[in-house]
């Protein structure tokens, strides 16, 4: 069981969604194939244990609304400031409740896992990060997110990432 949970965090640490590290955000995006995608984060206003944590939220709907999906992720950072090189890097976890609405019917869902994000610098500043654990929506599956997030100007981000409920989605943000 240790080796387990020792590969399913190297695992979560290794492939570099929601991002780890809390930011206020709003955006409006495109999910692969033919829906809209909204997204909103925000730093919550209280810190478990003096823990850093955040929320996001992710929806995506076709424009016939036949297909809705989304999730909450709510995420704590156990260690918000690693140095790896010239880069800095987070480790915590994550709750994340999943909700979907197609043809198969309506489901709610639950995960728990690990998420991990890597920032860099240069020459353009970028967070890539990614998350895995499992979960449990018609059935139980592995829960997983992977990203990039580029911060060309100084209030405007870039997303783009997979992950099991949205699948392919890239999105513009204003960050405050």
């Amino acid at each position: 069981m240790k080796r387990a949970l020792w590969l399913l965090w190297l695992l979560a640490v290794t492939q570099a969604a929601p991002p780890p590290f809390p930011e206020n955000a709003l955006g409006l995006g495109y999910r692969h194939p033919g829906a809209g995608v909204v997204v909103a984060g925000t730093v919550l206003p209280f810190a478990p244990l003096g823990l850093e944590s955040g929320a996001s939220l992710y929806l995506a709907a076709d424009p016939g609304f036949e297909d809705l999906r989304g999730y909450l992720n709510l995420g704590v950072l156990v260690f918000p400031g690693l140095a790896v090189g010239p880069a800095f890097g987070e480790v915590g976890g994550f709750v994340r409740f999943d909700g979907v609405k197609d043809a198969s019917g309506a489901g709610l869902g639950l995960a728990l896992g690990f998420a991990g994000g890597l920032e860099l610098d240069a020459p353009l500043p970028l967070a890539l990060y990614a998350q895995a654990g499992p979960g449990f929506l018609r059935g139980f599956r592995l829960a997983w997110g992977v990203g990039v997030r580029a911060y060309p100007a100084e209030a405007l981000a870039l997303e783009l990432g997979a992950d099991d409920r949205l699948g392919l989605y890239a999105a513009l943000l204003y960050l405050w």
